[in-house]
């Protein structure tokens, strides 16, 4: 307990034995205090420190032994639990509580039936050498009672209790799933000689595979789903479906529920004998929605399934045939798709990851090469280290996409030592690699080592491992971002802009062209208005992340947050009437525009940030929670996007648990008990994960720069422009209907008319074709008439016009072939302009009045 509390040392002990202690919990409130109110001195921050001295004399004391520990962290009769307490603490304590009053109750008598025949059998014996002896003397000291003897067993030979035994074949049946044993493992003749070793009676208790596998399994399972009832019921709720092919060449369908980013098991369905065409899987995954729902008592608000061609496809007709449910995709699967479109498109950067691939692997394969490379390493870090340090050749996993740039990066470190080892020991590397072979063997060996020999000596090779390493960095950024539990659908939109924002300035034309179109693509697969809300709700961006292309404003942020809102409550459980749901859109959109003008509830908002960011972290959630009462309908709203996860993780999760238990040795589970197992066992790591079971894994090095793909840049002149606008401001809020509908049309007309103007002034001055960019022009209003006055449409829009920082972001990579082909093609337009002006009969004009 000693970890929770600080010891007083520069006070007097209390007693003989104890230093008054101070909770660490409350000492860290009273620190936070004092940042607050900017008192707070870092540097003076320590067990010498005055500051840290007076932090803690503010907080109550607490004589340093478990009794008065227990009592301050859980409360008393008389005292309140300690509301600053940590997790860990809490269950420290309680654990101490427990112990205690178990040998409490043991101590009064509450033991075990045979000591307590035994204590009964040891006062009648007493009480009958009593009666003798006093009738044999009257001696006094003879009449003296003696104190009754328990029978005290040894520790190895005690019995179990009823209780304690099913106890026991529970934790048996948990120690089973969470390794991964087979059922009958307790049978085994040395595990039950194991067990007798440390208590004889051990043996007795350990469970049959019939029982392990039946009634223990059974009844695990059945706790287990009252669990996740108790969790789901009345939640909003997100379903991820993803399929499997079992040992048993089975076809299987997992079915995760991710609620308050918390992934739970629901179940694994048999999917051999049904159709996977589009149609079917609609209705498949329209049957899972409505038991869950009526099953767990929840509502699903999303549901996720990857981009192959029969789930995709029967997603989106879920989508269409229940229009209130979102339809994302999982961007963990998209991500690592974009980058196997990298090596795709970059045959050059497939050429270099197949030569890096290759080297790594032949290193790793001979032994007595891979010593020499390893003295190499040796020698040259006891040269600049001091110690010797030998790093291993990481392998690249085929499935696992970011394991390619670790790998490379490693390469890349180990540059140095494999070139000198070359350079010094190039013979013996080759003698080591031919060995004992002879003739055609011995030849294949040697040009074998002497081509890789020649690799590591390539300078070319190695610019190109380190250009192609930069290159896929980001992507598993995004993989990694992609691939948590509590992944955003902001979060994926500002890594995806930050992909097409790196590679639209990549230095080979072809690359570039191919890779940001297909990552357009993707993005344009999209259900796009919730990662647009999801961007815009988010207190710390807001409006400040898209381009000038993107002319995105407080009433067009607004309508398509009003949309979506429209779109979620449309389904049918809805029982608010017609009346009631345009009162509820009307103070969302009154909210929202607060929420961009930082007036009302959000008026604090800008000053308060930091200190906010500070204390509670980058967390929109939690700025949403503390608004709620204050913001309407915007609050519970923007909670629930922002609660949205848009990724399956928890199901590849499921399929990696149920592959190691259906191992080949164990390939006859059914399906049945492997649902009942993956429930069970993703029950138990949760279970660890809350008791802090499973050592701190250290933070792995690639995750250091992940701010780098989501810090696409801000672009606050929008919002700028606006404060700076007196007539702006005064319209973001409106006190009726009317008003509102008044000034959005008027504003519409103004801004689109001046949109209309920059866009046609941009098209006659650019000298991109249509044609090679048709997607960056299709979301622009037409400019051929100036009575069409369209509002734009912010849907199914492209990543160039949300976040490129200029008129055409893509213009730099034509080539001066395209720019000629393009001056030809416009000269000969204007040619057959003139042809086509009036005769000389006709009203003259000048070339600036005529409209073709």
């Amino acid at each position: 307990m000693w970890s929770h509390f600080y010891k007083a040392t520069w006070k007097d002990k209390q007693n003989s034995s104890h230093y008054v202690s101070y909770c660490k919990g409350c000492v860290k409130r009273e620190k936070q205090r004092l940042q607050v109110n900017g008192t707070f001195d870092q540097a003076d921050w320590t067990a010498e420190g005055q500051s840290f001295r007076d932090a803690c004399e503010q907080t109550t004391g607490v004589r340093g032994a478990k009794e008065p520990w227990v009592t301050h962290i859980l409360g008393g009769r008389t005292s309140t639990a300690c509301p600053h307490a940590s997790e860990a603490a809490i269950q420290e304590a309680t654990s101490i509580r427990d112990g205690m009053a178990l040998a409490k109750k043991q101590k009064v008598g509450d033991v075990h039936p045979a000591a307590t025949m035994a204590l009964a059998e040891a006062a009648a014996s007493s009480t009958r050498k009593h009666d003798r002896s006093t009738s044999a003397s009257d001696d006094p000291q003879s009449k003296r009672l003696k104190q009754g003897v328990f029978q005290v067993f040894d520790g190895i030979n005690a019995p179990f209790s009823p209780a304690a035994a099913e106890g026991f074949k529970a934790q048996a049946l948990r120690a089973t799933i969470s390794a991964g044993l087979a059922f009958s493992v307790w049978e085994d003749a040395e595990v039950q000689e194991l067990f007798r070793l440390a208590r004889t009676t051990a043996p007795e208790l350990l469970p049959s595979g019939k029982v392990n596998g039946g009634r223990l399994l059974n009844e695990a399972a059945e706790s287990v789903e009252a669990k996740v009832k108790e969790a789901l019921q009345g939640k909003e709720i997100g379903l991820g479906c993803d399929g499997w092919r079992a040992r048993t060449k089975a076809d299987v369908s997992g079915l995760c529920a991710n609620v308050d980013f918390k992934v739970y098991t629901l179940e694994l369905t048999d999917m051999t004998s049904q159709n996977k065409d589009g149609e079917a899987l609609r209705d498949l995954f329209g049957s899972m929605i409505d038991r869950v729902e009526k099953k767990y008592h929840c509502y699903v608000i999303y549901f996720i399934t990857d981009a192959d061609g029969g789930s995709k496809k029967g997603r989106i007709l879920l989508g269409k045939q229940r229009p209130w449910l979102l339809v994302p995709s999982c961007w963990a699967h998209q991500f690592q798709l974009i980058l196997g479109d990298y090596f795709k498109v970059y045959p050059y950067a497939a050429e270099i990851a197949e030569q890096a691939t290759g080297l790594i692997a032949w290193i790793n394969n001979h032994g007595k090469v891979r010593k020499i490379f390893d003295n190499s390493q040796a020698q040259l870090s006891t040269d600049r280290l001091g110690f010797v340090l030998v790093l291993a050749y990481l392998v690249a996993n085929l499935t696992r996409w970011t394991t390619h740039f670790i790998a490379f990066v490693r390469l890349i470190s180990l540059q140095e030592a494999l070139q000198f080892a070359v350079l010094q020991s190039r013979g013996a590397i080759i003698a080591a690699q031919v060995g004992a072979a002879k003739s055609t063997e011995a030849q294949k060996l040697r040009e074998e080592a002497e081509y890789f020999c020649d690799l590591i000596r390539d300078s070319s090779f190695w610019n190109g491992l380190t250009a192609v390493a930069s290159d896929i960095e980001p992507i598993c950024f995004g993989t990694n971002l992609g691939q948590q539990d509590s992944c955003r659908a902001d979060k994926v939109i500002l890594s995806l802009a930050g992909l097409y924002l790196h590679y639209i300035d990549h230095p080979e034309p072809e690359v570039s062209k191919a890779l940001v179109a297909r990552i357009e693509k993707r993005w344009k697969d999209c259900d796009q208005p919730l990662f647009l809300v999801a961007l815009i709700l988010n207190p710390f961006e807001g409006l400040t992340r898209f381009g000038p292309l993107a002319n995105f404003d407080h009433f067009k942020a607004t309508a398509l947050v009003t949309e979506l809102y429209r779109r979620i409550n449309s389904y049918p459980g809805n029982d608010d009437t017609a009346q009631q749901r345009v009162q509820n859109e009307q103070r969302l959109t009154q909210s929202m525009f607060e929420y961009l003008s930082s007036t009302g509830p959000f008026q604090g908002w800008e000053s308060a940030r930091e200190e906010f960011e500070r204390s509670c972290g980058r967390d929109p959630i939690r700025v949403w929670t503390a608004l709620e009462r204050s913001a309407g309908e915007l609050a519970p709203f923007a909670i629930t996007i922002l609660k949205v996860v848009v990724n399956q993780a928890g199901c590849e999760r499921v399929f990696s648990d149920v592959g190691n238990m259906q191992s080949p040795r164990r390939s006859r589970l059914q399906l049945q008990k492997l649902d009942k197992m993956a429930k069970i066992g993703a029950s138990i790591k949760a279970d660890h994960i809350a008791q802090g079971i499973p050592s701190k894994r250290r933070a792995r090095k690639n995750h250091k720069s992940v701010e780098k793909l989501l810090a696409v840049p801000r672009y606050r002149f929008l919002l700028e422009e606006q404060e700076e606008d007196s007539s702006q401001q005064r319209h973001s809020l409106f006190s009726s209907r009317a008003d509102w509908r008044i000034e959005m049309a008027q504003w519409i007309a103004d801004a689109q008319e001046a949109e209309d103007e920059e866009l046609a002034e941009q098209l006659e001055n650019t000298t991109d074709s249509v044609e090679d960019f048709p997607e960056v022009l299709s979301t622009a209003p037409t400019t051929s008439h100036p009575s069409r006055k369209k509002p734009r449409k912010w849907v199914n829009t492209t990543l160039a016009v949300l976040f490129g920082n200029a008129p055409n972001p893509v213009r730099a990579r034509f080539s001066k072939k395209q720019i000629d082909a393009e001056a030809e093609l416009m000269e000969a337009l204007a040619e057959a302009e003139e042809d086509a002006r009036p005769d000389d009969g006709a009203i003259e004009c000048s070339d600036d009045e005529y409209v073709p």
